[in-house]
């Protein structure tokens, strides 16, 4: 795929918002192919499981949860967990307060695979940033916490 020419791109506004697009896209190709590609995973499957093991750890996460902290809809999340399921990766119980909701936990299979891919992950994210300075990744990193803030607001 050949990249747009960005210099056709009206203003500032435009440009940052369309490099955070096109930056999204090729982290997630990158990082596919450095630490998800041999696992049969992606992005999505990869942050699904992060989230269940760390923010639901024993307890589990509701669907709803999970599609808040992941920003997706409630089919979209149906659909990820289906998958992940299907794998032995999750399990879905029905939650003992509410047997309306769901609880998905992370299986002890799918714990393992995380702690195999992560040393793979932080490998690729080390090296998407060694040219930056600590300074440089500083300033970054504030930058888009802000941005992601003051979106998050938007949204709401």
């Amino acid at each position: 795929m050949r990249p747009v020419n960005t210099s056709k791109i009206s203003s500032p506004n435009d440009s940052i918002v369309y490099s955070i697009g096109r930056l999204y896209v090729l982290l997630d190709s990158y990082l596919y192919n450095v630490a998800y590609k041999e696992y049969s995973l992606n992005a999505a499957k990869f942050n699904l499981l992060m989230v269940i093991k760390h923010a639901g750890k024993d307890k589990g996460l509701s669907q709803t949860e999970l599609g808040n902290n992941l920003y997706v809809t409630a089919a979209n999340i149906t659909k990820l967990i289906d998958t992940v399921e299907k794998d032995g990766l999750v399990l879905r119980m029905a939650s003992l307060s509410d047997r309306r909701v769901n609880l998905i936990k992370i299986t002890d299979k799918g714990s393992r695979l995380l702690d195999e891919i992560w040393p793979k992950h932080v490998s690729g994210i080390n090296k998407i940033l060694e040219k930056f300075s600590s300074s440089d990744k500083d300033k970054l990193d504030q930058l888009l916490q802000a941005f992601k803030q003051d979106m998050e607001e938007k949204v709401r």
